[in-house]
C-alpha cells in the first residue's frame, strides 16, 4: 500500500512538472526551444571533454575495453552540433513530444481498461481524454503548421493538457484502487470467517 502512495505522489509531481513545462512552452517558445539546444549541447560538451580528460589522466592498465575517449569526442561533437543546428533539432522537438503526448494517451487507454475490468465505472471520462491525447499527439507529428513558434505554442498546450488529464487520472485511478483494495480486505475478512466456522 505505501509503495501505491509513494508511486501515486511522484507520478503527480512528474506531471505537475509537465504542466509547467507547457506553461513555459506557451509563454515562451522560441527561447524556451533555443535555451533547450544551447544548454543540452553545453552539457554534451562539458560531458564529452571530461570524459576525454578522464581518460587521458586514468592509468593506461585500467582504460582496456573502454571508450571514455571514443564516446567523449561524440558528445563533444553532439554538443557542437546542436550549437550550430539549431533550428534542426528544434524541428524534431515537436515530433518528439507529440510521442510522447501520444505515448500519455495510450496510458489513459489502458487506465481506462483496468477500471473496467475491475468492475468500478465504464472509465468513458479516461477513455475521452485518452482520445484527445492521442489526437493532440498526432497533431504534433504531423506538424501542419508554419511557424514554428505557433507549433511550440500548440505543444505547451498539449503539453498543459496531457499534464493536466494525467493528474485527474492519477487521483481518480488512486480513489478506484483504494476502493478496490478495501473490497477486497473486506472480501478477504470474510472468507476468513466462513473458514473458522
Amino acid at each position: 500500500m505505501r509503495f501505491i502512495k509513494e508511486l501515486k505522489w511522484q507520478s503527480i509531481l512528474y506531471h505537475i512538472l509537465y504542466i509547467l513545462m507547457g506553461a513555459v512552452l506557451l509563454i515562451f517558445p522560441e527561447t524556451t526551444a533555443r535555451t533547450i539546444c544551447y544548454a543540452t549541447g553545453g552539457a554534451a560538451v562539458v560531458a564529452g571533454m571530461t570524459a576525454v580528460c578522464i581518460y587521458l589522466f586514468r592509468d593506461v592498465s585500467k582504460n582496456t575495453y573502454r571508450n571514455d575517449f571514443v564516446s567523449g569526442l561524440v558528445s563533444v561533437l553532439l554538443g557542437v552540433f546542436l550549437f550550430y543546428k539549431a533550428d534542426l533539432v528544434i524541428s524534431l522537438i515537436p515530433f518528439l513530444l507529440g510521442i510522447a503526448v501520444i505515448i500519455s494517451g495510450f496510458i489513459k487507454l489502458q487506465n481506462c481498461i483496468d477500471v473496467r475490468r475491475m468492475g468500478y465505472g465504464n472509465g468513458i471520462v479516461l477513455f475521452l481524454l485518452s482520445l484527445v491525447n492521442i489526437v493532440l499527439g498526432i497533431i504534433l507529428l504531423v506538424n501542419p503548421f508554419g511557424t514554428a513558434i505557433l507549433l511550440f505554442r500548440l505543444i505547451g498546450v498539449g503539453l498543459i493538457f496531457s499534464g493536466a488529464t494525467d493528474l485527474a487520472a492519477v487521483l481518480y485511478m488512486s480513489k478506484k484502487i483504494d476502493n478496490y483494495i478495501e473490497d477486497m480486505q473486506v472480501l478477504n475478512g470474510q472468507a476468513k470467517e466462513e473458514e473458522e466456522r
